[in-house]
């Protein structure tokens, strides 16, 4: 019993961690790149080159030194994601009888990042900027019926990014910048525990049955939450080749999280309650959020338009596991392996400006997911024990993930000599047939078949020059 725990516990977290649902932006895996209404506009390309905003101590904090005023900045983006699930087949954990339940409901949440930033020249080359927002997060949740309940129900997770920059303009062409990253961490995400099942591995059907406790006839509840904190660092230039063109680079580096909380069980029948696994108890975890860089160009054609383009890679691949560690004595620590890759997106972009009041912009964008193919070996119709993984590396319950394709419009309105309105709305397209085909390891329920997926997102902000 204790394995089965421990892949319960496991296979929970590390889906919603690793493998999670952005609830604000949409990006590869759980990362947000809602950090700039003007940059959503455009499908965030040429974030690295704009320097336009105080948005730049997110995108390339080098960017700061092409700012001349005091100047604070904030916006919220709104998301709405959907996901519909076709199932094909799914059955309990014996591999025999059908899981009961409806097929999921409507997956996705609304919900979305705030970002404030505020940016303040301390000498002709030497800029001051610091930025609150939420590079990665997630929420979703299935029915708590529904043939999902056992993979996932609830999973919430939200890092947000405090981060004090320092730009300095070396001349009227070069430009760096350097920032430090603290980030905070919270993990909340709930499934059902099929107990019928779990006392099939350890005794017989027939005792267990007399107990009631055949598959799908006693669920409990797991739930499980957790937070930590860590640090990092941040660093760009940007390069000002003629009037009419910036080329940007920015790196971030991967923030090391160490995560602690409490895992709890409801509605455990009796011949489970003295098993410590399945007592209340206290959990660590550690997490490292990945690296990143861009490399943007932003050129202006003429007195109206101006073209972005981008070229952004996320480092999934230094998440290559997750260990977790449980308080109570007699229930081994889990190490649960990963596998995602690294992603790219690329985007373009571009801005045409009406006169001194309006401009207005569209972008496209191709964001690959981290999520290797859903045919790789731990995929299997059956679950394969000689699998490291407690999470199949494929899709997951958690996250239905795949490639999107953005297409964005946005628009600016400069109410005044000192204000200004942004607005940015984006649809993305996920894919009408993402294969799912995913054993839970805890429970061996399995579970085949197609998400169709698709998200709008539309943000607001407001810029205040002093």
């Amino acid at each position: 019993m204790k394995n089965r725990h421990t892949a319960l516990w496991a296979a929970s977290l590390a889906a919603a961690v690793s493998a999670a649902l952005a609830p604000g932006a949409y990006a590869s895996n759980f990362q947000l790149t809602e950090q700039s209404v003007t940059s959503l506009g455009r499908a965030h390309s040429g974030g690295a080159a704009a320097a336009e905003d105080s948005s730049s101590i997110w995108y390339n904090p080098a960017g700061l030194t092409q700012l001349s005023d005091r100047e604070i900045l904030g916006g919220y983006s709104l998301i709405r994601f959907g996901a519909d699930f076709t199932k094909t087949s799914a059955t309990d954990g014996t591999g025999i009888e059908p899981l009961s339940g409806g097929e999921g409901g409507s997956v996705g949440k609304l919900g979305g990042p705030l970002f404030l930033y505020y940016a303040q020249p301390l000498s002709h080359n030497l800029t001051f900027g610091f930025g609150i927002n939420t590079p990665f997060g997630l929420a979703t949740k299935y029915d708590d019926d529904s043939i999902f309940r056992y993979q996932a129900i609830y999973s919430s997770v939200q890092v947000v990014n405090y981060n004090p920059s320092l730009a300095w303009k070396i001349n009227d062409v070069v430009s760096l910048g350097a920032g430090i990253d603290y980030q905070t961490m919270s993990v909340k995400l709930t499934n059902a525990v099929d107990f019928g099942t779990l006392c099939f591995g350890q005794a017989s059907p027939a005792t267990c049955t007399s107990l009631g406790l055949a598959p799908q006839q006693h669920d409990g509840f797991f739930s499980a939450q957790a937070s930590g904190h860590g640090w990092g660092w941040n660093a760009g230039a940007l390069f000002n080749i003629g009037d009419k063109n910036r080329i940007g680079f920015s790196f971030r580096s991967k923030v090391s999280h160490d995560l602690s909380g409490h895992a709890s069980f409801g509605n455990v029948p009796t011949a489970f309650t003295a098993q410590p696994q399945f007592q209340d108890q206290g959990v660590t975890a550690s997490f490292d959020s990945p690296a990143m860089w861009s490399l943007s160009w932003a050129g202006q054609l003429d007195d109206h338009w101006t073209l972005f383009a981008d070229w952004s890679r996320t480092m999934w691949s230094s998440f290559d596991k997750l260990d977790i560690k449980f308080a109570n004595a007699g229930t081994q620590d889990a190490v649960v392996d990963e596998g995602l890759s690294n992603s790219n997106r690329y985007a373009f972009g571009a801005d045409y400006r009406f006169d001194e009041a309006w401009t207005v912009r569209g972008g496209l964008a191709l964001d690959l997911s981290p999520v290797p193919d859903p045919a790789a070996p731990c995929n299997t119709t059956a679950f394969n024990s000689a699998c490291t993984n407690d999470v199949n590396a494929s899709r997951t319950a958690r996250l239905p993930d795949g490639d999107r394709r953005w297409i964005s419009l946005g628009a600016t309105w400069h109410m005044t000599e000192h204000s200004q309105w942004d607005v940015g709305y984006a649809h993305l397209f996920l894919g009408s047939s993402l294969a799912f085909n995913q054993t839970n390891a805890a429970g061996h329920d399995h579970i085949v078949g197609t998400f169709k997926a698709d998200a709008d997102i539309f943000g607001v902000s407001y810029r205040y020059r002093f």
